[in-house]
């Protein structure tokens, strides 16, 4: 087994064991219940410092990965005189303008080659390293560098130097089986780029920079500009740090070895990254795991569109209809970072698993702004999915802490799949959500911050709602046809403050079997955005001060100081001079509007008119009585 495949086992492991040990700043363990009815457990942390001693908690970086440092006078020198190369020392040879490294060593290239090929074939068992010591080197024909055989390849990008390596646009292969190089940059063993100067990358045929093996970035400057994707590493890529500025006519950054279950992953543990690719962002075939970096990405259009972008890539590979920002097959884990994500399909996608454990969002999609087949669980993190078409999407969504907000043109947040009274569940995009039309789905909020604006469901859950913490502010929607709050099972309400307001049509309470008590008021007509409810106490104390941000016409209203049994006074308009985040007014005193009514909470879960009429509706169980096809 290669160090690579149990450094990844030993990071995933990482989560559990500080977790389950006590020893990181925020753990937690939830438990689901799949389809099949089993139970499956899932632990997540908060890692605040790297434990491992190679500098990275998810990459593998070795000490000769990390070492620039380098000797003039210690290794063979390679001159490019456009049209010539001279080399002095051992371990190369020179004909015309092709020069062929045969051995392991160390070699120091500087100057221009117009029309040529570095190229590496030495024995299986031979790190090369080669110097990029101010060069330009260009191929009309082939891949300007090329590593045929070694144990690994470093390139070191000398401090302050400036490298520039373009492709030919056609390239010349021996015979019709052939098909490799075809990077800018190709090796077909490890590769390792390190050093602090820059490396400027025209990939005119294909791929930027890939190797077939792993690929390994812990600095330097990259600037890639491809035809296909920018960087890939077939088996695995690490990257360290760095400054990436990456234009990919397809994926920014790919791990794609599919054929074995250890490998096609990526590990970034730090490093700026501009990406605008034609397709995915980053996209790993099994895993993506992210520990720091600063992301700027835009996929595709970007949010604005709605339709498939046409792109062209080379003819040894066709287009995938994905437009992602950052996308794995398996699991997709965030312990923190930057990310300004601008994507036509999904901002995070993942078949599998999400975990956040940290990190500030700024997300604009087309499509859904957090998606995972399976479970997306949330610990910690600032999320502001600022457009989507549906905000948070799985089959089961588990919120811990953090600040969210999510505005969405459906579902804000959507325990299943698909949109409002379809079948088919296929998204703006065209994409299709793997979800199944039965099963167990379920969303679970113990705490954090969550703001909703959305144009469907606010929160949607195709199975239950547990909700025992947090604060949960929701700006539904103002049709009839869909509610602030929907769900199939039940709405378990034990604590928190929940704030739901939205059209009427289709209103859903908490259900009977809470712990904690919730209001639900219902206007006879619709109120205006901005409108403040007030509740007071039977001591005249405020209870709650909200103003939606939408119309509305219902409203549901829960607060761990809300009792069963206790009397409420309701009130419509005024003003407020405490402070407002959100809507939700602090630290001031209420100037009264209109009062309303009166009303005593006789149920853990009651609905009244403006009148103080009780009034049934749905979130009784199993639904609420929603008409069929409305879920």
């Amino acid at each position: 087994m290669k160090k690579k495949t149990i450094k990844l086992m030993l990071a995933l492991s990482l989560l559990v064991t500080l977790a389950s040990c006590g020893t990181a700043t925020n753990s937690s363990t939830s438990t689901s219940k799949s389809s099949s009815s089993t139970e499956t457990t899932t632990t997540s942390t908060n890692i605040a410092t790297t434990t491992t001693d190679d500098n990275g908690l998810f990459g593998t970086y070795t000490a000769e990965d990390q070492d620039s440092n380098w000797d003039e006078t210690s290794g063979t020198t390679i001159q490019l005189n456009k049209t010539s190369i001279k080399v002095d020392g051992s371990g190369a040879s020179a004909t015309d303008s092709i020069v062929t490294i045969t051995a392991a060593g160390t070699y120091i290239v500087s100057g221009t080659l117009t029309d040529g090929q570095i190229k590496v074939n030495a024995s299986k068992e031979d790190t090369v390293r080669i110097i990029l010591n101010g060069v330009d080197i260009t191929s009309s024909t082939t891949s300007p560098i090329y590593v045929q055989q070694a144990d690994k390849m470093i390139l070191t990008l000398a401090d302050k130097t400036e490298n520039k390596v373009s492709d030919a646009t056609e390239y010349s292969y021996p015979d019709a089986t052939t098909d490799e190089p075809d990077a800018a940059i190709f090796s077909k063993d490890d590769l390792t780029i390190n050093g602090s100067g820059a490396l400027n990358i025209s990939g005119n045929y294909n791929n930027g920079i890939a190797s077939k093996d792993d690929l390994v970035i812990t600095d330097g400057t990259i600037t890639v500009d491809a035809k296909n994707h920018a960087l890939r590493g077939k088996d695995s890529v690490s990257i360290l740090a760095g400054t990436f500025v990456l234009k990919a006519g397809n994926d920014g950054i790919q791990a794609n070895n599919s054929e074995d279950t250890t490998k096609g992953w990526i590990g970034i543990d730090g490093g700026t990254y501009t990406i605008t690719a034609a397709h995915d962002g980053i996209q790993a075939e099994s895993s993506l795991l992210i520990s720091n970096g600063n992301f700027t990405i835009k996929t595709g259009a970007g949010s604005d569109s709605q339709t498939s972008v046409t792109t062209t890539t080379s003819t040894t590979e066709e287009n995938s209809n994905s437009y992602k920002a950052l996308k794995a097959t398996e699991q997709l884990t965030i312990q923190d970072g930057l990310f300004t994500l601008n994507a036509e399909d999904d901002a995070l996608h993942t078949n599998g698993i999400i975990t956040i454990n940290g990190g500030e969002f700024s997300i604009s999609t087309g499509d859904d702004g957090i998606h995972a087949d399976d479970t997306l669980t949330i610990n910690a993190g600032t999320i502001d999915i600022k457009k989507s078409y549906e905000g948070l999407e799985a089959a089961f969504i588990v919120i811990k802490d953090g600040t969210i907000h999510v505005t969405s043109s459906d579902d804000g947040i959507n325990a299943a799949g698909g949109s409002d009274g379809t079948t088919d569940e296929i998204g703006p995009g065209g994409q299709k959500d793997n979800f199944s039309s039965g099963g167990d789905y379920g969303l679970t909020i113990t705490g954090g911050r969550i703001v909703v604006d959305a144009g469907g469901d606010g929160l949607d859950s195709n199975g239950d709602i547990d909700m025992s913490g947090g604060v949960v502010l929701v700006n539904g929607p103002t049709d009839n046809g869909n509610g602030a709050i929907d769900f199939d099972g039940t709405f378990n309400l034990n604590g928190g403050t929940l704030v739901a307001s939205g059209s009427s049509g289709m209103a859903e309470t908490p259900s009977t079997s809470s712990t904690q008590a919730s209001l639900n008021l219902i206007f006879s007509n619709t109120q205006q955005a901005g409108t403040l409810v007030h509740i007071e106490d039977e001591n005249g104390d405020e209870v709650l001060t909200f103003a939606p941000t939408k119309n509305f016409q219902s409203i549901v209203i829960s607060t761990p100081d809300m009792l069963q049994g206790s009397k409420y006074t309701l009130y419509s308009g005024g003003s407020h001079s405490g402070t407002t985040t959100d809507g939700l007014y602090q630290n001031g005193s209420y100037t009264i509007g209109t009062q309303l009514t009166t009303a005593t909470l006789t149920d853990v879960s009651t609905s009244i008119s403006e009148t103080g009429a009780s009034i049934t509706t749905g979130g009784m169980g199993g639904g609420g009585g929603r008409p069929p096809g409305n879920n």
